[in-house]
């Protein structure tokens, strides 16, 4: 094993160990809230919150954290969330139903315990579709991304979209958010937009499925903001003088800097700087270029309807 190999498995192992650390914290938090009526109506919101920063860290690596959850502490954690279900405002549902979905993907224990709560897993569930569609086995087909296509970004695990809002002084921000607020235009095989315009024949469509076929597992694309603020503009990287990397979406052309390659593992890593797109899961709001592997996000395009 080579000091490459090595750093790779510490940073996984530094990762399973915080997973492990803040997923502890949130279900303590969850068990006292549970112990008490008084206790629940004062400490329900911050157990709350614990507890779903501790199921974002546990659904990484494969959800293994989640799985090593004692069925004690699982069957109080359901039944938490299904009286935060409960409550009539539409954004704590909305919350509830985010760590519904990264619980039952983690094992079949969580899937029976969610099932079992007619809030969560009841015909009219927050969990239902979700629910149904693991116990037989069907997935969310995938979307082939075609050229122009118009698509929201979403991070799988937080279940956020990529979105460009508005700053003080007028430029466009890159940031997360609970709802798909920014539309974006794919652009394919490192052609600017301007030849895209008059893209549509049929032998340019012909020519995109081979070149789709040649990249079998990865894809080459470029996001253009079809929107306000930073209409047209793509989605890049930049960096300031004495500062990181950071996202923009300010450039006008599709070049080196706009290009990200969608791997088989959803991952979209930056061309230019070999980082991944990543989603702070402390600062759900916050999305980054990141140059550690293990923190890439899951990203998916949710077609615009």
């Amino acid at each position: 094993m080579d000091s490459t190999d090595i750093g790779v498995c510490a940073s996984f192992l530094d990762g399973d160990v915080a997973a492990q650390e803040a997923l502890s914290a949130g279900i303590q938090a969850v068990v006292s809230a549970m112990s008490g009526e008084v206790r629940f109506t004062n400490e329900n919101e911050v157990a709350f919150a614990k507890l779903r920063l501790g199921c974002r860290h546990g659904g990484a690596h494969g959800g293994a954290a989640l799985r090593q959850v004692q069925p004690q502490q699982q069957a109080v954690v359901v039944s938490f969330l299904a009286r935060m279900a409960g409550r009539r405002r539409r954004c704590a549902a909305r919350r509830v139903q985010e760590l519904g979905c990264i619980l039952a993907k983690a094992s079949a224990s969580w899937q029976e315990l969610l099932a079992k709560e007619e809030p969560l897993g009841g015909p009219s569930g927050l969990l239902a579709e979700e629910l149904k569609a693991l116990a037989t086995g069907q997935a969310e087909p995938e979307r082939q991304i075609e050229n122009e296509a118009r698509v929201f970004l979403r991070e799988k695990q937080t279940q956020r979209y990529l979105s460009i809002v508005s700053s003080p002084n007028g430029h466009g921000l890159v940031a997360m958010t609970d709802v798909p607020v920014s539309l974006f235009v794919c652009h394919l095989d490192g052609k600017g937009t301007d030849s895209f315009a008059s893209s549509s024949t049929e032998a340019c469509e012909e020519s995109l499925k081979t070149r789709l076929s040649e990249l079998e597992e990865t894809l080459d694309i470029g996001f253009a903001h079809e929107g306000i603020p930073s209409f047209g503009g793509f989605l890049c990287s930049r960096r300031r003088i004495l500062a990181d990397v950071e996202l923009s979406c300010s450039s006008k052309s599709f070049g080196k800097r706009e290009r990200f390659r969608w791997g088989p593992d959803a991952s979209l890593q930056h061309q230019f700087t070999e980082m991944w797109l990543s989603v702070d899961l402390a600062s759900p709001q916050k999305v980054f270029l990141s140059a550690e592997r293990s923190e890439r996000g899951a990203w998916e395009a949710v077609a615009a309807l």
